[in-house]
């Protein structure tokens, strides 16, 4: 395949790859500047595993009319809609951001870590075994979960694009109450910045975005999108403003790489997306650090040659 035929085969989901790539390390910079990086990893995993319960549902909502995509009444084996997909993560997202929430009033930072882990562990076995539950197939729920997004097209790509500008309106107006909220929740409270608001506006943007995102480019991109251009760029940032700068664009030249690793060696979407996080990220840690040599190495001439 020439990259032409790539580019023309693949139209739809390297526009939606480029849309979630510019918006989940905004979203991520959050979550680690908060200390909560294990939200990116728990919540994607928790959207497939709404996603996997509604296709093992499927037969038996199957009559209600928008839960079929097309004319699937007529057949055995009808498609679920992304609606009717996107309300079932949306209800196990919802529910785990407030399981989070609860835990995080009553306990320490300790203790919402376990309940983040426990969270993922129990919803990777449960996408599992709902998915072998699903009438349509483990592999067919596999291959939606896990990126594999022939499928996307015009209306996904939009929906995306909407929540992008979300998500970029959300930033724009609200970055500092959201980070002084995560830092400092009495402090915010104390300067007029409503911590709650906050926090709400934080949860939602988080919920749309891993849902979104789970259903087009699969829940693996949207583990490694989230958490690793963050941390990444985190400790080479001098200002939150500038970390949500950084943040997005390693995380545009992380799906760079991994469109390319696709195209060239004949790879899955999702795993050419991880490696293209961990290349992207790993030269951007090594270059990062070079710099970092260079400057002290020009300071300590400097000050040797201001001694003398």
């Amino acid at each position: 395949m020439d990259l032409s035929t790539f580019v023309q085969l693949f139209t739809w989901p390297l526009i939606a790859l480029g849309l979630v790539a510019l918006t989940a390390p905004v979203v991520g910079a959050f979550l680690v500047a908060r200390g909560t990086a294990f939200h990116g990893i728990a919540l994607p995993q928790v959207a497939a595993f709404g996603v996997a319960v509604g296709f093992a549902l499927l037969p038996f909502v199957q009559d209600l009319p928008w839960t079929v995509a097309g004319d699937g009444h007529s057949h055995g084996s009808a498609e679920p809609s992304r609606g009717y997909l996107a309300l079932c993560a949306a209800v196990f997202v919802v529910a785990a951001l407030g399981l989070f929430e609860t835990r995080r009033g009553r306990g320490g930072r300790g203790d919402q870590g376990a309940t983040v882990a426990a969270t993922f562990a129990i919803a990777s076995g449960g996408t599992a075994l709902a998915a072998q539950l699903s009438p349509l197939g483990g592999i067919h729920v596999g291959a939606l979960l896990g990126g594999e997004t022939l499928s996307t097209g015009p209306f996904d790509a939009a929906v995306l694009g909407g929540v992008a500008l979300l998500v970029l309106a959300a930033t724009i107006a609200g970055w500092r109450p959201i980070t002084l909220a995560g830092l400092d929740p009495e402090y915010a409270r104390a300067a007029g910045k409503r911590p709650r608001l906050a926090d709400l506006t934080l949860h939602a943007m988080t919920a749309v975005l891993v849902i979104a995102g789970s259903l087009t480019v699969g829940a693996l991109p949207m583990f490694a999108l989230l958490v690793i251009p963050a941390m990444v760029v985190r400790d080479r940032s001098a200002s939150m403003a500038r970390f949500l700068v950084a943040a997005p664009a390693l995380g545009l030249a992380s799906a760079s790489v991994g469109a390319g690793l696709a195209f060239r060696f004949d790879l899955s979407m999702d795993a050419s997306v991880v490696a293209g996080c961990v290349l992207a990220g790993g030269g951007a840690g090594l270059g990062g650090a070079l710099l970092a040599v260079r400057r002290r190495a020009r300071s300590s001439v400097s000050n040797s040659s201001a001694s003398d």
